[in-house]
Order: C-alpha cells, then sequence, then structure tokens
C-alpha cells in the first residue's frame, strides 16, 4: 500500500512509531516533500516518535461539570429530540442537577467513537446509556436498568427516552434507578 500523506498513517497504525537516529534526515526530507504535520525530533536522543496523535473531541450538550455522561442515539438531530431533552432536564432536576452538570453525546453524530475514547474524554463518574443503539463494547454487557458499576464508574443503561415516552412502566424503571445513579 502506498500512503501518500504521512498523516493518514495514524489511522492505518494505532501504535508508536519511533526512528532510530540514522533514519532522522529521511523523516526530515518526506515531511518537508508532503506536508505532513511533524514532530520535533531531539537531537540528544536514539529514538523519537514520527506522528503525533490527533487529539480527540466530540461535539456534546452540557458542560459535563459533574463527570456525568449521557448516551444517546439519534440519526435525524444533532444532538437529542427537543421533548426528550425536555424530559431528561426534568429527571436531572429531581437529581438536583441541570445541563451544565453533565455532556450529553449522540452517538449517531460519532459513530466511529469507541467507549475508551468516551471515558477518556468525558471521565465520567456515572454513565447513563439511553437506549440499545448507545451501547458499545464492553457496555454491552450491562443488564437493562440496573445499575451497575464498571471500573469504578456507576453505569446504567435504560431505554431510549423514545421507548419510555407514554409508556408508564418504562418510565417508572428508569426513574427508580436514576434516582440512585
Amino acid at each position: 500500500m502506498i500512503i501518500e500523506n504521512t498523516a493518514a498513517l495514524q489511522f492505518l497504525i494505532t501504535e508508536d512509531i519511533y526512528l532510530a537516529k540514522k533514519d532522522v534526515n529521511i523523516y526530515r526530507d518526506m515531511v518537508s516533500h508532503t506536508g505532513a504535520a511533524a514532530v520535533d525530533l531531539p537531537e540528544d536522543t536514539n529514538v523519537m516518535p514520527l506522528i503525533a496523535p490527533i487529539p480527540i473531541s466530540f461535539s456534546y450538550l452540557g458542560d459535563n461539570k459533574q463527570q456525568f455522561l449521557i448516551v444517546c442515539h439519534y440519526a435525524e438531530v444533532d444532538c437529542i429530540d427537543d421533548k426528550h431533552l425536555e424530559a431528561l432536564k426534568s429527571a436531572l432536576q429531581r437529581k438536583d442537577l441541570t445541563l451544565d452538570d453533565v455532556a450529553i453525546i449522540n452517538l449517531a453524530k460519532h459513530s466511529a467513537a469507541t467507549s475508551d475514547e468516551l471515558l477518556t474524554y468525558f471521565k465520567p463518574k456515572r454513565l447513563l446509556i439511553l437506549g440499545r443503539e448507545g451501547l458499545l463494547s464492553p457496555w454491552d454487557a450491562s443488564p437493562l436498568n440496573q445499575l451497575t458499576d464498571l471500573g469504578g464508574r456507576k453505569l446504567l443503561y435504560s431505554y431510549s427516552f423514545a421507548e419510555m415516552m407514554g409508556d408508564r412502566d418504562k418510565t417508572k424503571a428508569f426513574w427508580e434507578q436514576m434516582k440512585v445513579l
């Protein structure tokens, strides 16, 4: 496979790449000809990184002040349906929380995201997954409407708001667990 832009390597090779000291000039020539983003190469080491990783970023609603991540899946809107957002705000308010306290991410807009990336980026202490489409590995082993522990984090996988709206039993099951999350 021929790679014309070395910046594309970070998507193909997820491990760090290192150069031997004798290859530094070849690397510098390659970077100057391709225009790739280069890492400064220190002169006093025998091994150095080739390409710096691109920081992960997500678009989400809220400020995550309480490190409370809410994962949903809405293909048709940017974050969450307006009616469902109002219902969620109401549930949060009963727990003395606001949108400033949480981060709501729509996985439909971040389909390539992994659970590790989300946990690293948001550093949640609590995690609410709304609907089956929000389950990523290893979250998919979580039982429905049962508060579980995920490496020291509280995790609740529950119904999506689309499933809960108008269904009193599902709403009650959600709220019983949400109270202790």
